[in-house]
């Protein structure tokens, strides 16, 4: 009898525990076992579910992904997300008031009226902003305005809130092209351009532009800015498949199951370098579509974690366009075919032996860069910044020793990634990876090297004598041009260079290792503060600007406050001339012959790139 109640008393007591057992185990085989919780499953055509759901289980991703730029690329113009103060603010500009104020309901709106000829004219444009795009450097703004494609057409407005200056500027100042004509209404709406079919393809998540056949847009975003499901693809499948809260135990307990082997989703950092990259390059690379009327209608039909070449190209140099084909793209790249604009960061990766040619082990985007738990401003990954974005490849201890001749004070990047690229209104590092060689551009004016955009007081002739004096490898130079033999590399290219090599110029003079007291660097930058470019004259006014207070001098510092590189040509002359009397002569004053022709040179590279 004691026996069998001590066996009745074990059932109670351990029979729902062995029977819950042996369920789970039967579960966790057959989830296990069951291919559709972790076989491939169809993720094109799958819906976007938010970066509000994605938070519900990745929670320290959505809240680091939120901290970035990329989260704000694109916003509701309303709250927080307005950076200008649109309180009434007025920008005269090529005959034309911009006036940034809000209406009686508080809504920001732009309005834009002729002045050049008297009084006070229709206006060109009366908008209400619904839309910003960009918060890091400048925030531009978007209006509802239907010049023919119907009630969803949505255009960029020519002027825009400068996020260091602290300013409205016209973006004539942002983009290399000449002023235009004081009262031309065209000049003036340069920049205003639809977003429909343009900005909208790489600011968001998931965006189908709608384009119709009678020409109106009727386009839809998955998400408002540039979302998680812009790198990892629409989730839906994603979130189905991890419905069962078994399925999600399994997942994080088996290496690998939760990231690179769920074929619900594309996470870049489980796919190679080469497919991962692709993920950045669709909007960090400009490419000419497959299928432009496609894209137009529909997006650009790429998936995370597919082949992006299967839906468009990376644009090059010699890429072409049209029957009979014309290659329209030149002005945008180097002659050695280096991109010299942002937005071509990909294509720099491409042409980096360091990617060798995508292969498995060579370098990609992810190798420096994280959109997570990383520095916002350029999403650097903490253990890649400086020399240490090279040394997870190179290994220390096989670099010579006292290579580059520099130290530590001269990072990797400086000599291997110089600042040859134009775009966000400065000088910015390429991202072609490459060794200097100043020896084989003697005797040319097209292309800047890394040697002299630091030591700008000295030829290309002496920088390739230098580096053969260093053991560094480098290209024997060829015979110096007589007009080399006038001032520096980076004093000609300032004032003969085209309007990229003006602004990258300026931009070198600004830095603080640039080889030239700051009171010379400043009587070689005050003659660009008349260039023909508004964005030269901006790169200047701040070059003079950093100079002067590098120097101390408190006139100096006076005299460049009161510049307004977009300001009337009278009240750009003053100033000019006070820095003129406070740092003497330009570099070539004495010598108005040689002047005159840099500035011929300057006149026949012109350059017009908007977008």
């Amino acid at each position: 009898m004691a026996a069998g109640r001590a066996d009745l008393a074990f059932v109670w007591l351990f029979g729902p525990a062995i029977v819950f057992a042996l369920v789970a185990l039967v579960a966790v085989a057959w989830t296990i076992a069951d291919d559709d919780a972790w076989g491939p499953v169809e993720r094109r055509g799958a819906a976007v579910v938010q970066s509000a759901t994605c938070a519900r289980c990745h929670p320290d991703e959505h809240a680091s992904w939120r901290r970035t730029y990329h989260r704000t690329m694109t916003q509701e113009a309303r709250g927080d997300a307005l950076l200008a103060p649109f309180a009434g603010e007025r920008l005269d500009y090529l005959g034309f008031e911009a006036t940034m104020d809000r209406d009686d309901e508080g809504r920001p709106r732009i309005r834009i009226v002729e002045r050049s000829g008297g009084g006070e004219a229709a206006p060109i444009v009366d908008a209400r902003v619904v839309m910003t795009v960009g918060s890091h450097r400048y925030q531009q703004y978007l209006a509802a305005i239907d010049r023919g494609g119907g009630a969803g057409e949505i255009w960029r407005l020519p002027v825009a809130w400068h996020v260091g200056e602290g300013r409205w500027i016209h973006l004539n100042g942002a983009f290399l092209e000449p002023e235009g004509t004081i009262g031309a209404a065209d000049d003036y709406l340069r920049h205003l351009s639809r977003w429909n079919d343009n900005c909208v393809l790489c600011h968001n998540t998931e965006p189908r532009p709608g384009a119709r056949a009678d020409g109106r847009f009727e386009t839809a975003l998955g998400e408002i800015g540039i979302a998680c499901e812009a790198c990892h693809g629409p989730a839906e499948a994603h979130i189905e498949r991890h419905r069962s809260p078994l399925r999600r135990v399994l997942a994080a307990a088996i290496e690998g199951r939760a990231h690179a082997a769920d074929p619900s989703i594309a996470a870049p950092s489980g796919l190679t370098g080469a497919r991962a990259s692709e993920v950045c390059g669709r909007c960090h690379g400009n490419r000419i579509a497959r299928d432009l009327g496609a894209v137009l209608r529909d997006g650009d039909g790429f998936l995370p974690g597919e082949e992006l070449a299967a839906v468009s190209r990376p644009i090059f140099a010699d890429s072409t366009l049209g029957d009979p084909p014309e290659a329209p793209f030149g002005e945008r790249f180097w002659p050695d075919g280096t991109p010299r604009l942002s937005a071509y960061e990909y294509q720099g990766l491409l042409l980096s032996p360091c990617h060798q040619g995508g292969a498995e082990g060579g370098l990609g985007c992810g190798d420096c860069h994280s959109m997570h738990r990383a520095d916002p401003a350029m999403q650097v990954r903490e253990d890649r910044r400086g020399a240490a974005a090279c040394r997870g490849c190179h290994d220390e201890a096989a670099i010579p020793a006292g290579h580059g001749g520099h130290g530590e004070s001269v990072t990797c990047l400086e000599c291997h990634m110089p600042r040859i690229t134009y775009g966000l209104v400065q000088g910015m590092i390429t991202h072609r990876i490459a060794s200097p060689d100043p020896g084989a551009l003697v005797g040319r004016d097209d292309q800047p090297d890394a040697c002299t955009l630091c030591h700008v007081d000295r030829s290309r002739a002496w920088a390739a004598a230098a580096m053969a004096g260093l053991g560094l490898r480098g290209s024997a130079p060829g015979p110096e041009r007589e007009a080399e033999a006038w001032g520096s590399r980076t004093m000609l290219d300032l004032l003969g260079g085209d309007p990229i090599q003006r602004v990258l110029a300026a931009d070198a003079l600004a830095r603080p290792r640039a080889t030239m007291e700051p009171r010379s660097r400043i009587a070689w930058l005050v003659g660009a503060l008349e260039d023909e470019y508004p964005a030269v004259r901006l790169a200047a006014t701040r070059a003079i600007r950093e100079n002067a207070r590098q120097s101390g001098d408190r006139a100096l510092q006076e005299a460049i406050a009161a510049f307004d590189f977009l300001g009337p040509v009278d009240a750009r002359l003053v100033v000019v001339d006070r820095l003129r009397e406070l740092v003497g002569p330009g570099p070539l004053d004495a010598h108005p012959e040689r002047l005159e022709a840099l500035a011929a040179a300057q006149e026949r590279q012109l350059i017009w790139i908007g977008e």
